[in-house]
């Protein structure tokens, strides 16, 4: 193999028109037959060394080949034969490129601990886990840093993240009902992406900003999703045990087949609700999304931004994933003093995790309340960018460079600017009449149980859309992103605080400010608009004629701050009214930078400023 076997993930791919190699592409055949050649000699280990451990349902020939594909022996050397190619072909590559391809051969040996007992089990699945989300904490930091991408590398990135969905719904289906089938497919699915990538190595194809493709930026998104969704469903399991399913009201599948297939959906829901809201899942996806946040401070130039980044942070890590684990970990209903406490209690104000108590209205009352003062105070600076978990996954580096698709796609254009559309009013109060109607409902449990079909229908079942609404709702927007927008529940309006808070933002301390208009007048840049995650493009405008801007949808992520390329933008909010108080009681005038120092003359039109994207 030579060292162009592989193709580089980079922007650095040929050209074939400029090379002179005709551009074809790769063979199927070819790529079969690697593959075929590359299990060959591990079947033939595996075979010779098998041994019977798999459920009785598993018999006869079909069940030597699991036992096969399941075993050691073949892991172990197809893990290695992976490694090789990697190194190999990759020889000449920087590491940080070869650690893109060494990842499957990684997780493959990690693998080789689920067959060997329960306690090297959970080792393995700690291992595989960690090298799953480092890696793709590591791949999407990858496609950020290089805007464009060969057709070639845009294509293995596809595949070899499907490849780590099967691997991880393969471990989960194994941990849950004790079929290896999808496992025992994986390391063969593994292969197969790998020996393509191996059969279209020499024609790369032409490198293309990823940025004009929203549906590879999409798939990218999903199959991201999916692995951090199946991995978080095995740490439950493993981890928590599987006392963590008597927590989901399921449902007995009985009765005719139409009824079977709808309490299997009512279950399967359930159960993906319940696995979106457990700890470990946001565990993954938080780390993922969190090494992103990381990865960023660095470019982000503004003190207090970096200071509320690292705020959100903490925030995620305590209130998202610790504290709520507090109350998982045992039935609310039994614990009054977790009971007692809103936020946990009682999810998002409108739902008990157990039955009601006489004191759900005061707590949702003051949980509103509360976010109207944080509002009057802060603006949605509070709740969008530091104490929602949305902040976290928007904006990391990855994310906050998708933001050009809110202005590059026709449902993020459509919702663009400060102006609340007809569609933004419409789904701002169809989610805060529904889950009011379901906090209501959910009072029924003073009723007797109503029977549907062959199961029971309770009070139980009540709290399932709201996490089908903040679970499934919003993580389908959220991969839905290179469509929408980033922070597409705070432009369409789904969300229910944004929509809550929306009053309580006329009369709010939180505003944009400049310090000069007349460096506005004259930009020509607009790197504010270009930089907000919202879309708020209408900013400059509000700039030039009355030097301040305060928008409902704002949501005080300061990246127009730090993008202005003269220093002309800052953010107040109660804190600088009490500051000018302060100061005009001592009788001192409050300091107020010079917007251009060491920047352009205000006297001159900004030419040949350069925006700084952070």
């Amino acid at each position: 193999m030579s060292s162009s076997a592989v193709p580089p993930l980079d922007s650095r791919a040929s050209d074939p028109r400029q090379t002179g190699v005709p551009a074809r592409p790769s063979r199927l055949g070819s790529a079969g037959a690697t593959t075929v050649l590359a299990l060959l000699a591990p079947l033939l280990a595996g075979a010779a060394g098998w041994r019977a451990g798999l459920p009785p349902q598993f018999g006869g020939m079909f069940g030597v080949w699991l036992s096969v594909l399941c075993s050691p022996l073949f892991l172990g050397l197809l893990g290695a034969e992976l490694l090789g190619w990697a190194l190999w072909s990759l020889r000449s590559s920087p590491w940080g490129e070869r650690a893109l391809y060494l990842a499957p051969a990684a997780v493959l040996l990690g693998g080789i601990a689920a067959t060997l007992g329960p306690g090297a089990e959970r080792i393995g699945l700690i291992f595989v886990c960690a090298v799953l989300v480092v890696w793709l904490t590591y791949l999407l930091q990858h496609v950020y840093r290089h805007k464009q991408l060969a057709a070639a590398s845009m294509r293995y990135v596809l595949e070899v993240t499907v490849a780590m969905v099967v691997v991880s719904a393969g471990w989960l289906l194994w941990t849950l009902d004790g079929s290896p089938v999808l496992w025992a497919a994986s390391p063969i699915v593994v292969v197969a992406v790998q020996a393509r990538a191996l059969g279209r190595l020499r024609h790369p194809g032409e490198a293309v900003p990823w940025l004009l493709h929203p549906g590879w930026a999409t798939q990218l998104l999903l199959y991201t999703f999916l692995t951090e969704f199946f991995l978080g469903a095995v740490l439950d399991l493993e981890i928590a045990g599987r006392g963590f399913l008597q927590f989901i009201p399921f449902l007995p599948v009985a009765g005719s087949g139409i009824a079977q297939a709808g309490l299997t959906a009512y279950d399967g829901l359930w159960f993906g609700a319940a696995i979106l809201a457990s700890a470990w899942f946001l565990v993954a996806i938080g780390a993922t999304m969190g090494g992103l946040v990381v990865l960023r401070l660095p470019e982000v130039h503004v003190p207090a931004q970096r200071y509320r980044m690292v705020l959100m942070l903490g925030v995620f890590a305590l209130a998202v994933v610790y504290v709520p684990s507090l109350a998982s970990s045992t039935p609310i209903v039994s614990n009054r003093t977790l009971a007692s406490l809103p936020v946990i209690g009682w999810g998002f104000g409108l739902r008990s995790g157990g039955p009601f108590e006489s004191g759900i209205f005061l707590a949702v009352l003051v949980m509103y309340a509360s976010v109207g003062v944080l509002t009057v105070l802060f603006g949605r600076k509070a709740l969008c960018s530091v104490m929602c978990g949305a902040a976290l996954m928007y904006q990391g580096t990855t994310m906050h460079e998708m933001r050009q698709f809110n202005q590059t796609t026709p449902v993020g254009r459509y919702f663009l600017g400060s102006r609340l559309s007809s569609a933004y009013v419409v789904a701002s109060s169809l989610a805060l009449v529904s889950l009011f109607a379901v906090s209501v409902l959910s009072l029924l449990h003073r009723l007797p149980t109503v029977q549907v079909a062959s199961g029971q229908y309770d009070t139980s079942a009540l709290p399932l859309p709201i996490e089908l609404y903040f679970g499934g709702l919003w993580f389908a927007m959220f991969v839905s992103t290179p469509y929408v927008g980033t922070y597409n529940c705070a432009t369409t309006g789904v969300c229910h605080w944004g929509a809550l808070s929306i009053p309580f933002t006329k009369v709010s301390f939180y505003r944009l400010r400049v310090k000069d208009r007349s460096v506005c007048q004259r930009c020509t840049t607009f790197d504010c608009a270009k930089a907000c995650p919202v879309g708020l493009v209408d900013m400059p405008l509000h700039f030039r004629a009355r030097g301040e801007f305060r928008s409902a949808k704002c949501c005080g992520v300061g990246d127009c701050v730090g993008a202005c390329p003269y220093g002309n933008l800052y953010d107040q909010d109660v804190r600088s009214w009490v500051g000018r108080a302060v100061a005009r009681l001592s009788r001192r005038s409050p300091a107020i930078p010079l917007p251009m120092v060491g920047g352009p003359s205000p006297s001159s039109p900004p030419t040949e400023a350069a925006p700084r994207t952070g």
